[in-house]
């Protein structure tokens, strides 16, 4: 918080100014809009709120919407906010929304390189690097990531009935597709020319050349809003899960030193935000009894501060690292902070009493729950049969019961079929 209503503070152009609501320094997206931002949205709305007019009024002073570091997330705040209730003047919003993702003067770097061609190359020096090598575009996750972004502007952009920008986002969207190479199965850096950069070794981390603070591996899981679409690249649900499987179960032997690679199961990095959400997606795959089972092993070894314990996995990054646990923790994600999305897992708590900001009660209790029964066995929501591994804002958004039933052995049957995945982007447009 920068100041609370009332107090002075200092704008972007050195004006001292009187805060005439509680206002909030820039929001880290990249870290803290992946999930501290959707839990505050949970329980604290209004503080929200206070944070999009910040963030607004930022933009205003100095023309485009912050970024933070890397990626294009603000939009997660928006859309995100406007799916939950949040009021808002979005139509206002979005034209600084809009200007980041479409003028190459702005914060966007390589989007005149983005929009003409629907990719970001690398420069490969001479010799090409080794890891950690911090030079480069980053143009990998870059792509991914103004992917992501431009499905969430598609999103607003349909909600305001500005059908001719949604289109043009949504077609962007697809654009992780164009740094995805069938020969290796990895997204991989490209160079000008278009061809593939060699040598590729998915399990080196880079930290600013073709990944962003991150491996192959780890930036392969980086479609949350079409990880169906993913999945139709990886060859289908079962090569899906083998190379998920494989992700959680290879050995890190990297050769080069990686910054903020902790916190590791197999190439599962923990400690950093890149692939934080990858033990949530066999959700979409039809084994979501293996995120039940991760997300236990994450919170059970790489958190707590026992003789074992991490404390942290690593960087916590102003809370989005602590955020992970605590949402966790109770037993739900949002793999997709833009949707209004929760992918199910296995609650630590034998009850949770979530009493959100509208006035209602979110509880979620877990039958038969202890440390080895982990595993669902079935569900209800407020009273009724529960087969999905997942469930909306609006399921919830008028108070709510979600009961799991728990057991120590899987039950394979349940949230598996395909009809009960959760969304995405290339579902939605079959």
């Amino acid at each position: 918080m920068i100041a609370r209503k009332g107090e002075h503070y200092t704008d972007a152009d050195g004006r001292d100014q009187v805060a005439d609501y509680d206002h909030y320094g820039p929001v880290p997206f990249w870290d803290t809009g992946r999930n501290q931002i959707v839990l505050l949205m949970l329980l604290e709305p209004n503080v929200v709120k206070d944070i999009m007019r910040s963030e607004f009024d930022r933009a205003r002073e100095r023309g485009y919407m912050n970024t933070s570091f890397h990626g294009d997330h603000a939009v997660f705040l928006y859309d995100g906010a406007w799916q939950r209730g949040i009021d808002f003047d979005y139509a206002a919003v979005y034209e600084y929304l809009r200007k980041n993702a479409t003028d190459p003067k702005g914060p966007r770097g390589y989007l005149a390189e983005y929009m003409k061609q629907g990719w970001i190359s690398d420069i490969v020096p001479p010799g090409n690097p080794s890891p950690p090598y911090a030079g480069g575009k980053a143009g990998v996750a870059t792509t991914l990531e103004y992917a992501w972004d431009d499905y969430a502007l598609a999103d607003v952009a349909r909600r305001l009935g500005k059908n001719d920008d949604a289109e043009m986002f949504a077609r962007r969207a697809s654009n992780y597709r164009n740094v995805f190479d069938p020969s290796v199965g990895f997204f991989r850096g490209r160079t000008e020319d278009g061809k593939w950069i060699s040598p590729f070794d998915p399990g080196e981390p880079y930290y600013n050349f073709m990944m962003k603070e991150a491996s192959g591996w780890s930036t392969l899981w980086l479609v949350p809003h079409d990880v169906q679409g993913l999945m139709n690249l990886l060859g289908g649900r079962d090569a899906f899960n083998k190379k998920l499987d494989a992700f959680f179960s290879t050995p890190y032997t990297a050769k080069g030193i990686c910054r903020d690679c902790t916190g590791l199961i197999g190439q599962y990095v923990q400690g950093n935000q890149p692939d934080q959400q990858a033990a949530y997606l066999y959700a979409w795959s039809g084994q979501p009894w293996k995120t039940q089972a991760l997300t236990r092993r994450i919170l059970d070894e790489l958190y707590g501060s026992d003789a074992t314990g991490y404390g942290f996995p690593g960087m916590d990054d102003q809370g989005s690292t602590s955020s992970w646990y605590v949402l966790s923790a109770m037993g739900f994600y949002p793999v997709d902070p833009s949707t209004p999305d929760y992918i199910i897992g296995s609650p630590i708590f034998d009850r949770v009493s979530l009493r959100m900001g509208n006035g209602k009660t979110f509880e979620i209790v877990a039958r038969n729950n202890s440390a080895t029964n982990k595993y669902i066995q079935s569900a209800t929501l407020n009273g009724k049969a529960w087969t999905k591994p997942w469930f909306s804002h609006a399921d919830i958004a008028n108070g709510a019961t979600l009961v799991l039933t728990m057991g120590p052995e899987p039950n394979k049957a349940w949230g598996a079929d395909p009809h009960d995945a959760p969304r995405s982007m290339s579902a939605e447009q079959r």
